[in-house]
């Protein structure tokens, strides 16, 4: 049964009934119509079988399916097209998807972060940009993202010092992967 082992039905994935209903987990027990008879064999049958069935398996929208343009939308469920449809998030909104916490998490273990304290520990300037954009960091991380100086402060650590191609693609999916390119460029 699903829930006698729920972490084998949970690596199943998420399923669209037949109905078209939001996706879920495979339940225990199932009936299409409700004069059909009381299925509970569903988590037995293998992927193809639950397709036969009328089953779709369903990728829920996250930044693994979707890419950097997950951060960019909302996602709701279409039960006629079994399809999560998107809608362009209002500027706000993208800004408070923005998971800064995990962004300068990650970024101290990456090569740019490694750079821009090296330049900051021998250029006053280049320290001086570090630590505004750690102290921006910081209010945003408690929820007052002053956006305009965060893109501000970007700009002029990019142009005040000098990354490699592999550590700008390397900040590039730091800010996809934590939503900080729906609101901020590198430029």
């Amino acid at each position: 049964m699903a829930y006698a082992d729920i972490d084998a039905t949970m690596a199943r994935g998420m399923w669209s009934p037949p109905n078209g209903a939001a996706p879920q987990m495979l339940p225990d027990q199932w009936k299409d119509n409700p004069g059909d008879a009381l299925r509970t064999d569903l988590p037995d049958k293998t992927d193809d079988e639950l397709v036969a069935l009328g089953w779709l398996k369903v990728d829920l929208p996250s930044y693994a399916t979707k890419g950097a343009v997950f951060f960019n939308n909302s996602y709701e469920w279409n039960s006629e097209t079994r399809v999560y449809d998107a809608t362009e998030l209002e500027s706000f909104e993208k800004e408070q998807r923005v998971n800064y916490d995990t962004f300068w998490t990650d970024l101290l273990d990456t090569d740019v972060y490694t750079t821009m304290k090296t330049a900051a520990s021998s250029a006053l300037a280049a320290n001086t940009l570090l630590t505004e954009f750690i102290a921006l960091l910081t209010d945003a991380k408690n929820g007052a993202a002053y956006t305009t100086k965060i893109q501000a402060s970007i700009t002029a650590i990019l142009a005040g010092i000098t990354f490699s191609t592999d550590e700008l693609a390397e900040l590039q999916t730091l800010f996809d992967s934590t939503g900080m390119s729906a609101v901020y460029t590198l430029s």
